[in-house]
């Protein structure tokens, strides 16, 4: 993705975080996790509700929330590209074999392309949340009911449920 379409993608998370409604989702997010034996919980955000011009390649919007010190899982999407930026918390990502840190969206001090991880379709991806449970926010570029991930190791396939 190009510069313009990074800053509109930042545009619309920072519209987003200034919403009740999406601090009321993280919330209960966060109570899901509490009671969920899985690595992570999402929620769907339908793109009609965000009024910010979005990429036109961008199909949908998730907001997942990780576990704390519990890996994600390596896992991939043959059927759309991903483009994260973590809310909260630290960490380290592997994508396609490159590890990095996992930069905060409020960084002052971190360029906008060091915020997002653009995970093309196909390449296998993991996140290690630190310390404390991570948001993050994914678009995707494959609507909210076929956006297909891959287990790595065992190539085990799920077909992501939208919830809201």
């Amino acid at each position: 993705m190009d510069a313009r379409g990074l800053e509109k993608l930042h545009a619309a998370i920072e519209w987003l975080l200034r919403q009740e409604s999406f601090s009321a989702t993280v919330g209960r997010l966060h109570t899901e996790l509490d009671h969920s034996a899985e690595p992570f919980v999402w929620a769907t955000i339908p793109l009609e509700t965000i009024p910010v011009p979005l990429p036109p390649s961008i199909e949908s919007c998730w907001l997942f929330l990780l576990k704390r010190n519990v890996s994600s899982g390596s896992h991939y999407h043959p059927n759309s590209i991903q483009h994260m930026v973590v809310l909260n918390g630290e960490g380290r990502s592997h994508v396609g074999g490159i590890e990095r840190p996992m930069v905060p969206f409020g960084s002052a001090r971190h360029s906008i392309q060091d915020k997002w991880h653009i995970i093309d379709s196909g390449v296998p991806h993991e996140f290690f949340p630190r310390g404390e449970d991570m948001a993050v926010v994914s678009f995707h570029t494959c609507p909210v009911d076929e956006l297909v991930e891959i287990e790595s190791g065992s190539g085990e396939r799920r077909l992501y449920a939208p919830h809201g």
